[in-house]
């Protein structure tokens, strides 16, 4: 999850674009202000993204960044620092700063950035209609939660948790465990509904195969002059 976080922060701090907003300034950068409202709207655009795309209720999720980073289970110990507010807005403000540096210098104009862009919102669309669709069949019961907790706290003794604070940690480790699950069926339901026209006088395999280095032809040996 390391490289999960920047990528958020990234597409929430694109929008440089600022309308009427009353709430305190926080700093400007050039002519960018960065306001309490516009650092509250990105933050709460990570969590929401985090939510959807690792499948993680953004109940757990707060749960998660409120705990003391030792009283989280390790898999999640990087979003609980990464989502801590002042660990965030560092990474946001210097995600501004790029992005403002970059459109000074003729980057983002460029085709070749324009079309990676272009290729990072169709992934994150992908991305979260696919978690959507996941999300509505994970069902997890109190008992599976339960049975869960007591399995977790017979790995790791120090795992000395309230219940309900175990419970919700166990359903998150349970929702990913079903989202791998689901996963591939959804992918299949999705390739179902599309229609697909293959053009038969042209051979895919042969495009996508593997370029084959063409050999040198070792050069005759010349035989010496008697």
């Amino acid at each position: 999850m390391k490289k999960i976080l920047p990528l958020f922060v990234f597409l929430a701090s694109c929008a440089l674009v600022q309308c009427s907003d009353s709430s305190p300034v926080i700093e400007t950068l050039d002519n960018h202000k960065i306001t309490v409202k516009d650092f509250e709207a990105a933050y709460d655009t990570a969590l929401d993204s985090i939510s959807r795309l690792q499948n993680i209720e953004k109940k757990t999720l707060l749960e998660f960044i409120e705990k003391d980073i030792s009283e989280v289970p390790p898999n999640f110990q990087d979003l609980n620092y990464q989502l801590q507010k002042k660990n965030f807005y560092q990474t946001y403000r210097q995600m501004i700063m790029t992005r403002l540096v970059a459109e000074k210098n003729g980057f983002i104009s460029r085709p070749d950035v324009a079309e990676v862009i272009k290729q990072v919102e169709m992934q994150t669309i992908a991305q979260m209609y696919v978690s959507e669709q996941v999300e509505k069949k994970i069902q997890i019961t109190e008992e599976q939660a339960l049975a869960e907790c007591e399995r977790m706290r017979k790995l790791d003794r120090n795992f000395n948790l309230t219940i309900d604070k175990c419970k919700t940690f166990a359903k998150a480790q349970l929702k990913q465990m079903q989202t791998r699950e689901y996963l591939p069926l959804v992918v299949e339901r999705i390739k179902e509904e599309v229609s697909i026209k293959r053009n038969e006088k042209f051979d895919l395999d042969a495009y996508l195969a593997p370029k084959k280095k063409v050999e040198e032809q070792p050069s005759p040996t010349q035989t010496p002059n008697n």
